[in-house]
């Protein structure tokens, strides 16, 4: 394991998954905006929770490894359905085959 692994910070399962309107997530013109700005920040927290996974994996911690992952697997299926809706309209239809 690399020493450049901070092993005092742990996954903290307690933070709120994402769902609400981040500060640091500008608004974008169009038809689509709020819905765009939610797919980037869902994007944004899906980038966050695959770094927090990699790092409690890292420094062996399987208690906050599988919070991160559960975290990550439940805002990769909200990113995802948002991302139908945006395509097709409709959250039926799935990108996942």
């Amino acid at each position: 394991m690399s020493s450049r692994h901070d092993k005092s910070h742990p996954f903290d399962a307690d933070l709120p998954d994402y769902g609400g309107e981040p500060v640091n997530c500008p608004s974008s013109p169009g038809p689509d905006a709020d819905a765009m700005r939610e797919l980037k920040c869902g994007s944004e927290a899906i980038l966050r929770l695959a770094t927090d996974t990699h790092a409690a994996v890292a420094r062996s911690d399987a208690a906050g490894a599988e919070a991160a992952r559960q975290a990550l697997e439940k805002q990769l299926t909200l990113t995802t359905d948002l991302i139908d809706q945006l395509l097709f309209g409709a959250p039926d239809r799935s990108t996942l085959h």
